[in-house]
């Protein structure tokens, strides 16, 4: 399930890729409605503005960074400052009024999205992550039960496949299912409860869970082009890009392969 990226001139830094976080923002993002956090955990920045992991065996546990961006390229831009760290963005249109906490830049700060801040429920997240201890990255294997699982629900459900984006999120996988542009009120947020639910009862087991977190309007994804950087990269258990896989039909625009 290919993607063909749109034609952008933006630097990578190590262990991204720029055109496919350009490419899901494109379709994840909708600036009239409302802006998008960028946020980086327990990390550190270094004296050139270079983000990176902090190092916790001396002691360093990291700070948050965070920034909201109504403009896609200076989103992408701000990666080039990360180094073997995680970037996460929110699923769900969020107040531009958060602009003025950290304007279209990644700076250190206390505060990030709360669920009362998202305008629309935009998208239906589903987390596809095989069984495993905590804080430790997924083996071939795993990933391999994650991926199949990941495709089984979507030939299960071809309306939902049409209206999707999917990809991996480095250790397992991830489904985004294009929503009305909900209210963010109670009963919209009960009805992607009931979903995610019904989604783990049917597709999980022992193997491969479906994460029922996913559903609070702030909720983080780890974003298309970056590095999933989580516990330490073994050989066996090796940290890999965050990628997109897949956009369906009615969703895609003409500079996409679907499915």
């Amino acid at each position: 399930m290919p993607i063909i990226h749109t034609h952008v001139s933006l630097a990578n830094s190590p262990g991204t890729d720029a055109l496919a976080a350009k490419r899901f923002l494109e379709v994840l993002a909708n600036p009239t409605i409302g802006c998008v956090e960028l946020r980086v955990l327990r990390a550190s920045c270094d004296r050139r503005g270079l983000i990176r992991r902090a190092d916790a065996s001396t002691g360093e546990f990291g700070s948050t960074f965070a920034g909201w961006f109504e403009e896609i390229d200076p989103l992408v831009e701000q990666l080039a400052r990360l180094r073997d760290i995680s970037a996460y963005v929110t699923i769900n249109p969020v107040s531009r009024d958060l602009l003025a906490r950290s304007d279209h830049v990644l700076s250190r700060g206390r505060s990030s999205t709360r669920d009362g801040e998202i305008v629309r429920i935009r998208w239906l997240y589903v987390d596809i992550d095989p069984v495993r201890p905590a804080e430790i990255s997924s083996t071939d294997t795993e990933l391999r039960a994650a991926v199949d699982r990941r495709d089984a629900i979507l030939d299960a459900y071809p309306a939902l496949m049409r209206s999707a984006m999917w990809g991996r999120s480095g250790n397992g996988c991830w489904i985004l299912v294009r929503l009305p542009d909900y209210p963010n009120d109670e009963t919209h947020r009960a009805l992607i409860t009931s979903c995610v639910a019904e989604l783990a009862e049917r597709h999980g087991d022992a193997l491969v869970s479906i994460d029922t977190a996913t559903v609070n309007p702030a909720r983080l994804i780890g974003l298309p082009g970056t590095l999933k950087a989580k516990g330490s990269n073994r050989p066996e258990r090796p940290w890999r890009p965050v990628t997109l896989d897949g956009i369906g039909r009615r969703l895609a625009t003409d500079s996409t392969v679907v499915d």
